[in-house]
């Protein structure tokens, strides 16, 4: 089963949702940022970890946290 979860991390909580629900592919990311929630996407690439898409629509400040995003969503995205 693919899960909907929330981590925290460097003071801004990140709400993963996935796109779909039989296997992990395709998630939108929310996170609070400057007041506003921002949303962008994470998709899974041929090497089996997950990218940010849309890098425009994520805020600057987070892009550095493609990897350890990527490492939530391979941990705490599929119920096995």
């Amino acid at each position: 089963m693919i899960n909907k979860f929330k981590i925290e991390f460097e003071g801004a909580e990140f709400e993963f949702l996935p796109m779909n629900s039989v296997r992990l592919q395709l998630f939108q990311v929310y996170v609070f940022h400057e007041g506003k929630k921002q949303r962008f996407h994470m998709q899974v690439n041929g090497n089996g970890t997950f990218y940010i898409t849309d890098k425009q629509a994520c805020p600057e400040i987070y892009l550095s946290l493609e990897n350890t995003l990527s490492d939530a969503i391979l941990k705490l995205g599929e119920t096995k």
